[in-house]
């Protein structure tokens, strides 16, 4: 770190003087105090290592065959602590969602392992909510409501003996919610009631987060969770805001039973004056609401020191100073500026992401005179130069044992069961392979990281296009007698990557999707489909930060389109979509197309996929839950009217359903030698154009969105200003 500290110089200065300047300078070097924040984002239930692309600190990029694994962060994060003890451990973001060891067992396959990390504060992300308020509230809240957890909910973890994994015996009742000796070899991990799912032993943060109906009146708009965290370390008061996702409303209706959130902007201030008279020095903001917004309310709350931001998915190689007007990218591994150092003195802020388990983020401060004077980031790359820590592998071991032919050789059946499903034994999601059972190839890059299109999405649009086109009974449906004419596949941000000449294996299939959706199917009007395609691009490139949502575009399936993301919407009530084609042909608004793609438990009955208007709703279902290559029939809703009713939710599709992860299987066993190729599934189904020239001219994605008035970092995946005309952001500019 740069320090600054005062010399005193020159053979000609009076001896006083000299020590009149010494003195003064000796106290300069004591009043600066360190501060260490180490950051871990959106870890999203990665248990073990995977193969990655990583930036180095020149912005390029390498793959990496083997990045991340909780054993190699916790490496990490003892180093730092070793090298400062009084380190803080922030996490924000999608902890336990995000891999089959997590949705198979409600998250508590993750909950094991993070809980002897000794995190500081946490807040949670919007996955975090993806098994329901019940889960939810019995792993994170400290007061409050606590609903039983069905028994159909309760978590179904691999078994394991204290006798196999001593290190468990360490994680005592005080620290994790349950002892070693309540573990048997028969036995799933119980809390101390012996029922539901781990708690956390850490405290989680949310300021946005309220309680709200079916709840009875009296909880409404209280607090879910507290706004904040005192902390002391080296002499210093440290203030810890949370902000969870807002968006959660926006997802499976679900999630969000007996909840309401908002953007946490309202309460800042009222959080900020609190803090600061409890004596904080140090106001660090960790929220889960994007870069884009977290860069927003930095640059608004003057009195916030450091914005820690999750959810985007990005990783700040050089952090951000922010200042009202300016937002300036520092240079990764240099000592700040003159400039920005007096940036930083007035108060500017400082931003920072991290992205996944690939990075851990080490935030240094310097401290003088209750303000930061400078401080040193970096975003340390998780590769495998990180040696894994002993008793951290063991412990994921352990969480690794039911899902993979391990010691015993045997893969514990794991079932998940959505909202109305009752029966493990008969109905819901079944798991009976190993997680690295090999069951494709890839001769190209399978990457979700792209604002726009990506192979990977195109490969998940076409399967499910293809194995629903497959079934015969589609084509016996008035109407449909020309099979399925397009699918979708949502631009979500995580997943693990698999690099070129690699196996795929079963395990990647589920962090490409770790939730539980049914494959469904339903006709809709070709305007329904544009509008809706208009609507998610333009929300994730919209140039008001708090209306950016859904994460990035979707993949698309026998459609391909133009749009103009620097020019359009011409006006307010405009799109951005030049054209779209559906099977080659201009999409017509008022065909009736056929739809298949995703349908999320218990929402209504009235999209696919994100699109609105669909009639005719049908799904999918397995002859044999246990096998994905059993034959498939088309069947109505089993419910389709009251689906959610106060707590309760109605089972919607069948019982053995099927699932994009049976569909991605059926899909790979049919392509020549079971692999993803370039040249099938590769990028090109959606061109960015000028549309302001005749004959709308191609133009490249980076002249759309890579310039300044989009983003002060050109490594960005997603531009934290947006895309198009100023006007959409509220604020009239003009050219001189």
């Amino acid at each position: 770190m740069k320090k600054n500290n005062q010399s005193v110089m020159g053979c000609k200065t009076l001896l006083s003087v000299a020590l009149v300047a010494g003195a003064i300078g000796a106290q300069a070097v004591a009043s600066e105090r360190m501060i260490t924040l180490i950051e871990m984002g959106d870890l999203h239930g990665t248990l073990v290592p995977h193969a990655a692309v990583l930036k180095n600190i020149d912005g390029t990029e390498r793959n990496v065959s083997s990045s991340g694994g909780l054993a190699r962060l916790k490496t990490l994060v003892d180093d730092i602590r070793t090298d400062n003890p009084e380190a803080v451990l922030l996490s924000a973001g999608d902890l336990t969602h995000g891999s089959a060891e997590t949705m198979f067992t409600l998250g508590d396959a993750m909950m094991v392992p993070m809980n002897a990390f000794g995190i500081d504060v946490y807040t949670p992300g919007n996955w975090d909510f993806g098994y329901g308020g019940a889960v939810f509230r019995n792993r994170f809240t400290t007061f409050g409501p606590k609903p039983t957890i069905l028994g159909n909910q309760r978590a179904m973890s691999g078994h394991i003996s204290c006798a196999d994994v001593p290190v468990i015996a360490g994680l005592t009742d005080a620290a994790s919610g349950y002892t070693c000796t309540e573990i048997t070899a028969t036995s799933p991990f119980p809390t101390p009631e012996g029922k539901g799912v781990i708690k956390a032993n850490f405290p989680a943060v949310a300021a946005n987060l309220y309680n709200a109906a079916p709840l009875p009146p009296q909880l409404h708009g209280k607090p879910v969770l507290p706004a904040f965290k005192m902390l002391k370390r080296n002499g210093i008061n440290i203030a810890v805001i949370g902000i969870t996702a807002s968006i959660v409303p926006q997802q499976a209706d679900a999630f969000n039973i007996g909840l309401r959130f908002t953007q946490g902007v309202e309460e800042l201030p009222g959080l900020i004056n609190q803090v600061k008279s409890l004596g904080a020095e140090l106001i660090v903001v960790q929220s889960e609401l994007g870069l884009p917004q977290n860069i927003k309310i930095a640059q608004h709350f003057e009195d916030i020191d450091v914005m820690y931001s999750a959810h985007t998915h990005e990783v700040t190689l050089g952090a951000l100073l922010v200042t009202e007007k300016d937002v300036i990218r520092t240079t990764p591994g240099e000592a700040l500026s003159s400039d920005q150092l007096r940036l930083l003195r007035k108060g500017a802020r400082i931003v920072v992401e991290t992205n996944r388990d690939m990075y851990v983020g080490r935030l240094d401060l310097n401290m003088s005179q209750g303000r930061v004077a400078d401080f040193d980031w970096e975003a340390i790359p998780v590769d495998e130069s990180i040696a894994e820590d002993p008793a951290m592998l063991e412990l994921v071991a352990a969480m690794e044992e039911g899902f993979v032919a391990g010691k015993d050789g045997q893969v514990v059946r794991h079932s998940f069961l959505p909202g109305g499903f009752k029966n493990p034994a008969i109905q819901g999601l079944q798991l009976v392979d190993d997680l690295d059972t090999v069951v494709g190839y890839t001769d190209t890059l399978l990457l979700r990281h792209h604002v726009l299109e990506d192979t990977l999405n195109n490969f998940l649009a076409d399967a499910i296009l293809a194995v629903t086109d497959s079934v015969a009974d589609v084509r016996n449906v008035p109407g449909w007698e020309n099979g399925v004419d397009l699918s979708m596949a949502n631009g979500f941000r995580f997943g693990n990557a698999v690099l070129p000449g690699s196996e795929i294996t079963l395990r990647d299939l589920y962090t490409w999707f770790p939730i539980a959706p049914a494959v469904n199917i339903a006709d809709f009007s070709g305007e329904s489909i544009e509008g809706s395609l208009n609507t998610i691009l333009g929300a994730v490139f919209d140039r008001n930060a708090f209306l950016q949502r859904g994460g990035w575009y979707v993949g698309l399936a026998n459609i391909t389109q133009k749009v103009d993301l620097k020019n359009r919407p011409f006006s307010s009530s405009g799109g951005r979509i030049v054209e779209t084609t559906i099977g080659g042909q201009p999409i017509d608004p008022s065909k009736r197309y056929v739809f298949a793609s995703c349908y999320g438990h218990g929402n209504a009955l009235d999209e696919v996929c994100r699109t609105g208007g669909g009639a005719n709703h049908k799904f999918f279902q397995l002859a044999d839950a246990d096998d994905y290559n059993s034959d498939i029939t088309l069947t109505d809703p089993v419910n389709k009217e009251a689906i959610i009713s106060g707590p309760k939710v109605k089972q919607v599709a069948p019982d053995n359903y099927l699932h994009p992860v049976h569909a991605l299987r059926r899909y790979l066993d049919t392509l020549q030698d079971n692999t993803i190729t370039d040249a099938q599934f590769g990028i090109g189904r959606v061109v960015t154009v000028d549309s302001k020239a005749a004959g709308n001219l191609p133009q490249p994605l980076s002249e759309q969105i890579g310039q300044a008035d989009n983003t002060p970092d050109t490594s960005f995946v997603q531009p934290p200003y947006g895309a198009g005309p100023s006007f959409l952001s509220g604020v009239l500019k003009h050219k001189e």
